[in-house]
């Protein structure tokens, strides 16, 4: 009876929490009045209130367009591109009557500010005292932060419909362009499954706060993170914004998120990227904070600010644009999403999709009040940002930045044109030049030396309005503030104190700290004090030309196809897979005259149809490419024969498989999946009960993205592992990434003879006297809050600091690190350095194996310091790294296991191991 009483109890304390607790349901939308009744209300298109049912794309493309149409003296519909689904970005600018009828001219003299050394300080006041701001307001990167797409409606009707003083105000001051969608695909597949099986359930084991792998909105469709992708700008969707937002230079940009405990906005946490000024960074994120938080106290919602949400990293649609000279902002409301239409918190009160999406209004419409109230100083500051910067491109030590693209021309002009929308401004040198303050990107600090830099150099001179874009998208190296530093060292010291047994504090790293683009690219760079006027301007004609290969003519014996750059990797893979013959050099190459490396490709016409002509000049011009035909197999005294022994055939008609499942992580897969794709490669995406039930029969390899090691091993079980053992022994290729390498390092898996630093049968460390505490991070899954939505979800979580100095490695926020390659083995071929620098994001180091092929490895001898840019742990990260593995060949009956300690095309920002990857692939069986 007791029992029954309590229960009873617990049940009416929950209804009246349910009742009383649930944010904010009465908040009125439409009391900023009065209203134009010509122009229609969210509800009227879509049929359903705001907040009871999840907007599609497509609903709200109707509700703009009739929009637009109601209002056409205020409201312009821009469309910016497609996504890889075929959906249509738009840019709907909103502003007074009297700024859209002059759009195009306050555009032109807001292109004026961007580069004062065409505008002359007066001539850039008056443009001050008669420009209204730009106003970037964007909604839904990421696809199921759906109360930001719902609240985009919102304001959208609020500035197309309300004659409302503040309102108008808001128009005469601003032209406002609101981004309709930034990850519209990513929200579609939300959006559609949400509204097909929620039940509006508050509880949080409830299916509809669940989404399927397969669906996870969050990501686009290559499954990237847009907020992301600014680094390397490898989406359709990023392209298509990055040239509207450097088309109409915006003074403000506000990218709105979600769902976190309670809401956030500006000021941020450190750290803050220091290329960014002082005090006046600072200073604006503290005038909209303020505001916000008035208008925030006023309705009484909770909030926070200055923790969690940095401005660092350089790929997030807040610190890209900061980087311009605009005041880059991210919001984060408190609902929808995951937490769905109702989500009950852990103190028993309940937020709604309408409470966060109220939220996510009253915040856009504050953020440009202030705007509008802050006009002429927004625009002033702007201004004098772009000033500042050309004067420290030419009195900071660091004058230009050298590219030489030798190492691979079409990847390097990939780079370039990537800078290029982003307007940086890259000239091409017509002539051989030398300086001697040349300090290479190999080293961290390197000193000054002596270099010459051949003719095809390319050349940024940093005297230029995006400075400091440059200077943080490509300096080697971008260190942290000192108190962040200091704090999270004070924290790793404190945990080295603690027993295993007692908690851990966690760090407060929210994202990579490494990402130099010539590093991440392996390209080679330099930075220089000198500069001076070089080259021509690099044209989009001439970047075009260096991706582009050629084939002489048609051959007669053979083509002979150097492993120079990565697109030889996916030409050589497009060939196999369309059933050509084709061979590898496992030794160099002397034949009329020439010379090639091992790893040359050597294509035989006899040994092909009449279609290898055409598929061989299609490919090598796709793929920049560089064949020669060779027309008398006849070897001269001293030459080794194209025809020898020492070619080798590779297995054509390769088939790949993919793991696609729940414990694969997505955006690992989504990598993978991207680069093939870019390379015309076809693979499978398997689940892994089809793995266990025979799917692999007829395929050569097997990828197996990053993922939790015990979540692998729990879903495949001992039955699955035998059958993956079977089928590489039978000469499959299986290629594990990351957690899938640890997978494959278990000690019930045993794929491979290397060991975990500290795990529990690490004999290297258990030799050294120490204790064997099993390494947990390796076999058990975090359990998903609500937090890890939010969180860069790629980077696995900091696993819990070790108890004693030496038991483990700290894992690492993301560091490039020097890696040492054993040229001699198939897996390097096409690399011709002897270091390259690798990606590593965790602590997942590996002992060398003992029975395989270390290919890419951390020397125990280095002579220089394993860290080349980024953060590491003194005293544990480079101790722990030497002797341990990166790249690892690990032979199996007739098959191959290829573990990669960390993701080989991270957010498709880092290539450097382009080719190991597809060789992992391409000699499937040949060696």
């Amino acid at each position: 009876m007791q029992y029954l009483f309590f229960r009873l109890l617990l049940v009416l304390i929950f209804t009246i929490s349910v009742f009383t607790q649930t944010d904010d349901s009465k908040f009125d939308f439409y009391a900023r009045g009065p209203y134009r009744t010509e122009v229609p209300r969210p509800n009227a298109v879509l049929r359903f209130e705001v907040g009871t049912h999840h907007t599609t794309y497509a609903q709200m493309e109707q509700f703009i367009e009739k929009v637009a149409k109601a209002a056409p003296d205020r409201v312009k519909i821009f469309d910016i591109g497609l996504t890889n689904e075929h959906r249509m970005q738009h840019i709907v600018a909103i502003s007074a009557p009297e700024n859209m009828a002059r759009l195009d001219e306050i555009k032109a003299n807001n292109a004026k500010l961007s580069d004062p050394r065409k505008t002359s300080a007066t001539e850039a006041t008056t443009i001050i005292q008669n420009n209204p701001t730009i106003s970037w307001m964007a909604y839904t990167i990421h696809g199921n932060e759906s109360a930001s797409f719902e609240a985009m409606l919102q304001v959208i009707y609020q500035l197309a419909a309300s004659n409302e003083p503040a309102t108008l105000d808001i128009l005469k001051n601003n032209v406002v362009l609101i981004i309709t969608g930034e990850n519209p695909d990513g929200h579609e597949r939300f959006a559609t499954w949400y509204n097909s099986v929620a039940v509006g359930d508050a509880n949080p084991a409830a299916m509809e706060h669940r989404e399927p792998w397969s669906i996870y909105g969050r990501l686009n469709h290559y499954r990237f993170d847009l907020n992301r992708d600014n680094t390397a700008g490898t989406q359709i969707e990023t392209q298509n914004m990055e040239r509207a937002f450097f088309e109409w230079n915006p003074q403000v940009a506000v990218d709105h998120h979600g769902q976190p405990s309670q809401y956030f906005f500006p000021p941020v946490a450190l750290p803050i990227n220091p290329n960014l000024p002082q005090p006046v960074t600072n200073k604006w994120m503290d005038i909209y904070g303020r505001a916000n938080a008035a208008a925030f106290d006023s309705n009484r919602w909770d909030y926070y600010n200055r923790d969690i949400f940095d401005l660092f990293y350089v790929g997030y649609w807040d610190s890209m644009p900061s980087l311009t000279g605009t005041i880059g902002m991210t919001y984060e409301t408190d609902g929808g999403g995951f937490k769905g239409i109702n989500w009950l918190r852990d103190d028993g009160t309940i937020v709604t999709l309408r409470s966060a999406i109220a939220k996510h209004f009253v915040a856009s419409m504050t953020t440009l009040e202030t705007s509008s109230k802050n006009r002429q100083a927004r625009l002033k500051d702007y201004y004098d940002f772009r000033v500042s910067a050309i004067n420290e491109g030419k009195t900071e030590k660091m004058k230009r930045i050298v590219i030489i693209p030798d190492k691979d021309r079409p990847k390097t002009a990939e780079m370039i044109e990537h800078l290029q929308r982003m307007k940086v401004e890259v000239t091409v040198a017509n002539a051989a030049f030398s300086s001697i303050t040349a300090h290479s990107y190999e080293t961290k600090n390197a000193p000054a030396q002596s270099k010459s830099f051949p003719v095809g150099s390319y050349i940024i001179d940093l005297d230029q309005p995006n400075k400091r874009l440059i200077k943080a998208f490509l300096e080697q190296d971008t260190p942290q503030d000192k108190a962040f530093v200091d704090d999270n060292v004070a924290r790793f010291k404190r945990n080295e104190m603690r027993g295993k047994s007692q908690p851990k504090e966690g760090y407060g790293f929210y994202d990579i700290t490494a990402w130099s683009l010539p590093l991440a690219f392996g390209v080679e760079a330099f930075w220089t004090e000198d500069a001076g006027n070089l080259g021509n301007p690099v044209t989009a004609d001439y970047l075009e030309n260096q991706k582009r290969g050629t084939v002489s003519e048609k051959a007669k014996i053979a083509y002979i196809i150097p492993y120079e750059n990565d697109g030889t990797g996916g030409m050589i893979l497009r060939l196999l897979q369309e059933g050509f013959r084709v061979g590898v050099a496992s030794r160099p190459l002397n034949t009329g005259g020439k010379f090639w490396k091992a790893g040359t490709f050597v294509i035989r016409v006899s040994r092909n149809n009449e279609t290898i002509h055409d598929a061989v000049k299609r490919l090598a011009r796709e793929y920049g490419v560089n064949v020669t035909p060779i027309n008398s197999g006849y070897a001269e005294e001293g030459d080794t024969p194209i025809g020898g022994e020492a070619v080798y055939p590779l297995k054509s008609n390769l088939k790949i498989a993919m793991v696609a499942d729940e414990v694969v992580e997505q955006t690992s897969y989504g990598s993978i999946w991207w680069t093939f794709d870019r390379y015309g490669i076809k693979f499978t995406p398997m689940s892994l009960s089809t793995i266990k039930n025979g799917g692999l029969k007829n395929y050569n390899v097997l990828i197996m993205p990053d993922g939790s090691a015990g979540d692998y091993f729990s879903s495949l079980g001992k039955e699955g592992v035998e059958i993956l053992r079977s089928w590489v022994s039978e000469g499959g290729t299986l290629v594990t990434v990351r957690g899938a390498s640890v997978f494959a390092a278990l000690k019930d898996v045993a794929f491979t003879s290397s060991k975990l630093v500290g795990s529990s049968d690490d004999e290297e460390k258990n030799k050294d006297g120490e204790d064997g505490k099993t390494r947990p991070d390796l076999i058990q899954t975090e359990p998903k809050t609500d937090k890890q939505d939010w969180k860069p979800a790629e980077l696995p979580p900091i696993i819990s600091p070790t108890a004693n100095r030496g038991e483990a490695p700290e894992s690492l926020p993301g560091a490039i690190m020097r890696a040492t390659v054993d040229r001699t083995v198939w897996l390097n071929y096409g690399t011709d350095s002897n270091e390259i620098p690798v990606l590593l994001s965790t602590n997942y180091f590996f002992r060398f194996s003992k029975e395989g092929t270390n290919a890419l490895l951390f020397a125990e001898n280095a002579k220089r310091p394993l860290a080349i840019s980024g953060f590491i742990w003194e005293g544990n990260t480079e101790r722990l790294l030497k002797g341990t593995a990166y790249l690892i060949d690990e032979p199996m009956g007739s098959g191959h296991v290829i573990l990669f300690a960390d993701e080989p095309f991270f957010r498709g920002i880092f290539r450097s191991t382009t080719r190991q990857f597809f060789n992992s692939i391409i000699f499937n069986g040949a060696f």
